[in-house]
C-alpha cells in the first residue's frame, strides 16, 4: 500500500506538473489568493468557473506528552457565482502521544462543507468583507470525527493600507466537541519583491469553560507561477493553555479553465 507521506509527494508533484500545462485562453491574469497558510482568512473569492486547491502538511507540539501530524491537509475552492464559492475541507491526522511509551493514532479527519459568500468590496477605510460558513459532518475516523454535525461562521476583512501592505482579520464562532468556540485572527502581509510576503500573524480561540488560547505565527509566501503558490509558516504559543509550537507548509493550486 501506498503511505501518507508517499500520497503527499504524489499530490504536490501533480500541483506542480499541472500548474506548468499551458493555460486556456479564458485563464484569469491576476495572482492566485489562498486561504492558507494563515489563520485570518480574509475576504479573498475563487472566481467563477475556477476551481482551487490548497493543500499541505501541519505539525503541531501542544505539550510535553501529544503531538499532531496532519498530512495531507485539504481544502477544495470551487467558484460557482462571481462572490460566491464552494468549500469543502478535509485531513489525515496522525497524533503520536508520548508518555513513557508512543503509541499512533491514525485516521481520516471530519468532512466539512460549507461556502464563502463576498459581502462588499473595498471603498476608502471601508475593509472588504465576507462571510465563511462550514459544516464538520460526522464522517471519519471515530478518534476524529464529531459526535454531530458542527457548524462554524467566520467574517474575514482585509484593507489595503499601501501597495505593497495588507491588513487582514477575522472574527468567528462555532462549536468543536459540541461546545461552542469564539475565534479570532488578524496578520499584516508586505510584500518585498513581485512574488515573494511575509506575514506576521496572531490569533486564538476560547471555548465555553476554558482558558483562551493565543498564539502568533511567522509565514512566508511565494508565487512560483500566477497560478501556483508556495507557503511556509512557524508559530508558537503566547500563553501556557495554547498549543506549545506548529509548522505548516504546502501549495495553493488554482487550476486552468
Amino acid at each position: 500500500m501506498i503511505g501518507n507521506k508517499t500520497r503527499v509527494l504524489l499530490l504536490l508533484s501533480f500541483l506542480v506538473s499541472a500548474a506548468m500545462l499551458p493555460a486556456h485562453a479564458q485563464q484569469e491574469r491576476e495572482d492566485i489568493n489562498a486561504d492558507r497558510p494563515d489563520r485570518s482568512q480574509g475576504p479573498g473569492i475563487v472566481s467563477r468557473g475556477f476551481v482551487q486547491l490548497e493543500a499541505g502538511y501541519n505539525y503541531q507540539k501542544l505539550n510535553d506528552a501529544i503531538r499532531t501530524h496532519a498530512y495531507p491537509t485539504a481544502l477544495l475552492r470551487i467558484g460557482l457565482l462571481e462572490g460566491v464559492e464552494l468549500r469543502l475541507q478535509g485531513a489525515i491526522k496522525d497524533s503520536v502521544i508520548e508518555n513513557g511509551t508512543s503509541r499512533r493514532i491514525k485516521g481520516w479527519g471530519p468532512l466539512s462543507v460549507g461556502t464563502k459568500v463576498k459581502l462588499w468590496k473595498e471603498s476608502g477605510w471601508r475593509p472588504e468583507a465576507a462571510l465563511s460558513a462550514m459544516l464538520a459532518l460526522p464522517l471519519g475516523s471515530d478518534v476524529f470525527k464529531p459526535d454531530n454535525a458542527e457548524p462554524q461562521f467566520s467574517l474575514g476583512f482585509s484593507n489595503a493600507i499601501s501597495e505593497k501592505l495588507d491588513l487582514t482579520y477575522n472574527l468567528g464562532y462555532g462549536w468543536t466537541g459540541g461546545n461552542p468556540e469564539f475565534s479570532y485572527g488578524a496578520n499584516i502581509t508586505r510584500q518585498f519583491i513581485d512574488r515573494l510576503s511575509l506575514y506576521l500573524e496572531v490569533f486564538g480561540d476560547k471555548g465555553r469553560g476554558e482558558p483562551a488560547e493565543h498564539q502568533a505565527d511567522l509565514g512566508l509566501l511565494f508565487l512560483l507561477l500566477p497560478n501556483l503558490q508556495f507557503d511556509l509558516a512557524a508559530g508558537r504559543r503566547l500563553n501556557k493553555a495554547a498549543p506549545r509550537r506548529f509548522v505548516t507548509t504546502g501549495l495553493a493550486f488554482r487550476f486552468p479553465r
